[in-house]
């Protein structure tokens, strides 16, 4: 169950986008929303949505995107070291939950890269390696790991790495003074 205090489960945003006939999984979409509120310091309205493409209005979904948006923002805005990834469960099998971190870096990209936020041919720079570190993790190749302590420990700490990535990106992209490498205002 969802409270204002908490992103739903995994499972409970599978089970509402697939009522809503959507093809996206969650860790993407939650990564979506995560690029999007970077991207714009969480200025935005409801805009963000039109990214979400679904098949059939569902006020539900809608309802629940919203709460998974506005809890974000506030996690992300209040640089809390509580921000977490949603992403399945550690129960989950290692290459099922390193496929949706993938697909979490992918919608986080695509969030950025949507609200125009250059990802490629950046000045060198620490947010420069960061977004590169995030689009190789974005690529990664799972279906051949196994549950040992290697594994599990490697996945927690690209986790890890990809936690305190946003958090810092979301701070220093949606500062009001950063400008694109042309020189215009990202919040222009």
């Amino acid at each position: 169950m969802i409270t204002p205090s908490s992103l739903p489960s995994y499972s409970e945003l599978t089970t509402a986008l697939k009522k809503a006939g959507a093809t996206f999984y969650p860790a993407e979409i939650h990564g979506l929303i995560c690029g999007a509120l970077a991207a714009t310091g969480g200025k935005l309205d409801n805009s963000w949505l039109k990214i979400i493409t679904l098949p059939k209005k569902n006020r539900a979904l809608t309802e629940l995107l919203q709460h998974v948006f506005e809890f974000s923002y506030h996690q992300l805005s209040e640089f809390s070291f509580e921000f977490s990834l949603l992403l399945p469960s550690d129960r989950a099998d290692i290459n099922v939950r390193t496929e949706a971190l993938g697909g979490w870096c992918q919608g986080f990209l695509a969030g950025l890269k949507h609200y125009k936020v250059p990802l490629e041919k950046r000045e060198p720079s620490e947010i420069t390696d960061t977004l590169n570190d995030m689009i190789e993790i974005a690529k990664v190749n799972f279906g051949d790991l196994t549950s040992n302590d290697e594994d599990e420990s490697a996945y927690f700490e690209l986790v890890e790495y990809v936690r305190l990535a946003v958090l810092m990106l979301f701070q220093e992209i949606s500062a009001p003074n950063l400008k694109h490498p042309k020189g215009e205002s990202y919040h222009d």
